[in-house]
């Protein structure tokens, strides 16, 4: 979200940049709320973990004016959502510094946005410093920034799939219960472990494809003893 022409022009070093080791690339997308997982979703792998927005706004008053209301609007949509994995970046440059002249010596805008916007999550906005240059310092910030966006993919990929696996077991638990669907849950497990396969974790993968299994067989027998199945 923010300032997509900004973005636009970072992209090319972001990407070449953060994927590192060996892994799917989803990319990024530009933010639109109907991308948002909805209230009972049981997808894992169709909406955004992250979310960041963009600006190099360096003026207090057109901070004032817009980019605070625009980040506030963001939010909302956000814990509309119950999505809690953001991150803003301020792109700052030198060039455009200079340029400006109602800019307060004391309290930048990443203080001000902090202040606004992040409480005690301080770190939930970062600072890229020049990072078009070709420049020790540009490399730094970027290394900086990276490794902060790695940590975040990571934790938000790991919250998530937490949330998946136990509400995953909630449903099963209800197997027993009238008007239970295994077809239904056939389809939140075997999502599961198409999570595992884009990670390569197979051995995990096979283990969901196990249980399912297992849990037919038994549905089967079940059956055959004058039970209900599916």
């Amino acid at each position: 979200a923010g300032d997509q022409n900004l973005f636009s022009s970072l992209y090319p070093t972001l990407s070449q940049q953060l994927p590192r080791e060996p892994m799917e690339w989803r990319s990024f997308v530009q933010f639109k709320e109907e991308l948002l997982p909805k209230e009972g979703n049981k997808a894992l792998l169709t909406f955004p973990f992250l979310h960041i927005y963009w600006t190099e706004c360096c003026d207090t008053e057109v901070y004032k004016t817009t980019v605070k209301d625009d980040i506030t609007k963001w939010q909302n949509v956000l814990r509309a959502h119950n999505s809690v994995d953001w991150l803003i970046v301020v792109v700052e440059s030198d060039a455009k510094k200079k340029n400006k002249t109602n800019i307060l010596p004391r309290t930048s805008i990443v203080d001000k946005i902090r202040n606004d916007f992040c409480n005690k999550q301080s770190d939930r906005c970062v600072v890229l410093s020049d990072p078009l240059k070709d420049s020790s310092r540009s490399q730094e910030s970027w290394n900086a920034f990276l490794t902060k966006l790695r940590t975040l993919l990571l934790m938000s990929f790991t919250k998530n799939l937490g949330k998946f696996e136990d509400d995953m077991r909630t449903l099963r638990e209800k197997r027993t219960e009238p008007g239970w669907s295994f077809c239904e849950y056939f389809m939140v497990q075997e999502e599961l472990a198409f999570v595992f396969e884009m990670l390569q974790q197979f051995e995990d993968a096979l283990v969901q494809y196990d249980e399912l299994d297992a849990l037919f067989s038994q549905y089967v027998v079940n059956f055959g003893a004058g039970g209900k199945c599916l």
